[in-house]
């Protein structure tokens, strides 16, 4: 299915709701800006995981929110997984129409509802996603039992996983936003980002769209424990885990590399090196979202202008 055809299929799902300028968006538009802080401030539309919607503290677009006072229409949802941003809920890629309105609907919708106000245009489409993917019950599949003596994690699984589902999942994002760009005659830039190294250290996160501990279950159960804070046996665990992150920033590469000049890429990794910046196994503090939207911020105003 071409992006033209799923966009007919995300046409006919919003051919049965009254698209227009809603409430929400009015008043987003309208809020001054409070304590800005010089420079041009960004009207962004963003979908993610728990980076973009963090229920136990601020997460990166809260402080490009409030700390950076660019004006943010949010649909991201802790706990959200890649194949929920770009297929569903339901199947974006299904003939049926009961399937339902998908994530991607959502954003498509978000961006008409301005298209004929060129002032209050999105500047740039931000997207978090991937992280859920492989952390938890998913994480079980890619480590090989320490006892096996086979290389950590199993390479076959990660590539076939982050090579190619990740992949062709974020290329059919990317086409359909392209064609909804092309059709509505916008510029819309994409960002994008590949997390950092965690800790994989058993700390988990208790509350609505969230759990935890991701990696820890997975381990004990393959052999590598960690008791008695040894930073030996973490530093097992991190190894592997920073296998993922950087297979899915080199798919992330690849990414960028086919849509030059629409997708960029946000330099996240290597922000976060200390165990101290971790709020528990997937998640930074408050301080660390500060430091990965700075990131955020200064690749908004180097694309931008």
């Amino acid at each position: 299915m071409t992006p033209a055809e799923r966009l007919k299929r995300i046409d006919k799902e919003l051919a049965a709701q009254a698209v227009g300028p809603t409430p929400e968006m009015r008043t987003a538009f309208a809020l001054p800006e409070l304590g800005a802080a010089p420079g041009k401030k960004y009207k962004l539309l963003a979908d993610g995981d728990s980076w973009f919607d963090y229920p136990l503290g601020q997460d990166v677009l809260d402080y490009l929110n409030n700390y950076f006072k660019h004006r943010i229409i949010k649909l991201a949802r802790a706990g959200s997984t890649l194949n929920e941003l770009v297929y569903g809920p339901g199947d974006l890629l299904a003939s049926d129409p009961s399937q339902g309105t998908t994530r991607l609907t959502e954003v498509v919708k978000k961006l008409r509802e301005v298209k004929d106000l060129p002032d209050q245009r999105f500047d740039a489409y931000l997207f978090s996603g991937g992280g859920n993917d492989i952390a938890g019950p998913e994480f079980f599949s890619f480590v090989n039992h320490a006892a096996s003596r086979l290389t950590n994690p199993n390479a076959e699984v990660v590539h076939g996983v982050v090579s190619a589902t990740f992949q062709k999942a974020y290329e059919d994002m990317i086409d359909i936003l392209q064609a909804e760009a092309k059709q509505e005659k916008i510029k819309l830039p994409i960002f994008v980002h590949g997390y950092d190294y965690p800790w994989p250290d058993g700390r988990g996160a208790v509350a609505l769209g969230l759990s935890g501990p991701w990696f820890d279950p997975t381990f004990r159960k393959k052999g590598y424990p960690f008791e008695n804070h040894d930073q030996q046996q973490l530093l097992k665990r991190r190894l592997i885990v920073n296998q993922f992150i950087d297979a899915f920033n080199k798919m992330l590469n690849a990414i960028v590399t086919k849509y030059s000049g629409i997708v960029h890429k946000v330099p996240t990794l290597g922000t976060l090196p200390n165990i101290g910046q971790w709020a528990n196994e997937l998640h930074p503090t408050n301080p660390g979202f500060l430091a990965i939207a700075w990131k955020f911020n200064n690749e908004l105003y180097s694309v931008l202008g």
